[in-house]
């Protein structure tokens, strides 16, 4: 089976992915500090991008063994 999922941006920053996803900023760094949030960084200290591609990707292979599917 084939399926598109179209991303309206392929990277957020911390305070819009809090902002689309109801959490707080300190919520958001959290996940990502933890691994949970896949994330892109130019450099220490620089600013971190929510990856939505990778975010995408690992909730379809978390699910795709699964018989509702």
């Amino acid at each position: 089976m084939s399926m598109t999922i179209a991303l309206d941006v392929p990277l957020l920053t911390i305070p819009e992915y809090a902002r689309r996803s109801g959490a707080t900023i300190n919520v958001v760094r959290k996940q990502c500090d933890n691994g949970q949030l896949p994330f892109v960084q130019n450099g220490t200290g620089g600013t971190r991008y929510i990856n939505m591609v990778q975010l995408t990707q690992r909730c379809m292979d978390a699910n795709a063994d699964k018989a509702w599917n």
